[in-house]
């Protein structure tokens, strides 16, 4: 079979996410987007679709308990991401590169105008003072970054929006044994890895489905790098294809936006 290129599997995969939640949940989820974009230039796929009230206006809460949605972020853009804080093959790359990200849009002097935001698809484990510890171990952070969680049912909600569809699983990978308690995880989270953009009108703009590529390896806390499992450690070598990185995000907000930011090439 001929093989397809990275932006016509990004179009591809996102239609069937979408439209396999629009099937799964039509009853109690809100209505996913229709399928309607274009290839973005560094990987991706631009849309333009005014995001649904309800889910604009569902609780969450960041790392120091503040309750707010993604409707009160309005007038900012949002770069979103799925994680959880037991995940020990992806997420913590993620979380680099969202860190990254958010260092880059503070440099360039554009913090009020963004918020990079990661919101976990495990609130029964990611605690408000769960996620706080985990963005912790990434150091001081910007005021661009932050993480969040928020109840099962509305996080579920959300993500459904955004076609993200997760999954509790036993936990049969890897070392099992937590970063920060140290004791046996039974269960693992199956899920998308996405990241997504958000206008300041609070219009669903770009997506891209794919694994996180890190520069910088030395980045990744050396408590999440040995919290890695065997595969863990291969995405953060070798990131299975296909994949996103800074750059991705950086080329989306030029395409939507019209801002440059991160390192010239």
């Amino acid at each position: 079979m001929k093989a397809r290129s990275a932006p016509q599997i990004a179009v591809l995969t996102f239609a069937f996410l979408l439209s396999s939640f629009a099937r799964a949940d039509a009853m109690t989820m809100p209505s996913a987007p229709p399928i309607s974009g274009s290839s973005a230039t560094n990987g991706g796929t631009i849309l333009d679709e005014k995001i649904p009230t309800e889910v604009l206006d569902i609780p969450l809460k960041d790392k120091d308990g503040k309750s707010f949605t993604l409707g009160s972020l309005k007038g900012r853009s949002v770069v979103l991401t799925d994680f959880f804080t037991s995940c020990d093959m992806i997420c913590p790359m993620t979380t680099a590169n969202m860190r990254n990200i958010g260092n880059e849009i503070f440099k360039a002097g554009l913090s009020k105008k963004f918020s990079v935001l990661e919101l976990s698809v495990d609130p029964v484990r990611d605690t408000v003072s769960r996620i706080g510890a985990y963005q912790k171990l990434f150091g001081d952070a910007t005021p661009t970054w932050s993480v969040a969680t928020g109840s099962r049912s509305g996080l579920k909600s959300l993500w459904a929006y955004f076609g993200v569809y997760s999954n509790e699983v036993p936990n049969v990978d890897g070392i099992a044994r937590d970063w920060q308690s140290g004791k046996k995880i039974t269960y693992d989270v199956e899920h998308q890895n996405v990241v997504i953009l958000i206008d300041p009108h609070s219009h669903f703009r770009w997506i891209n489905i794919g694994n996180p590529a890190v520069a910088n390896p030395s980045l990744l806390p050396n408590k999440l790098k040995q919290f890695l499992s065997e595969q863990g450690r291969l995405n953060l070598l070798h990131p299975q294809k296909p994949d996103w990185n800074p750059r991705s995000v950086f080329g989306a907000i030029f395409q939507v936006l019209g801002l440059r930011i991160g390192p010239k090439s």
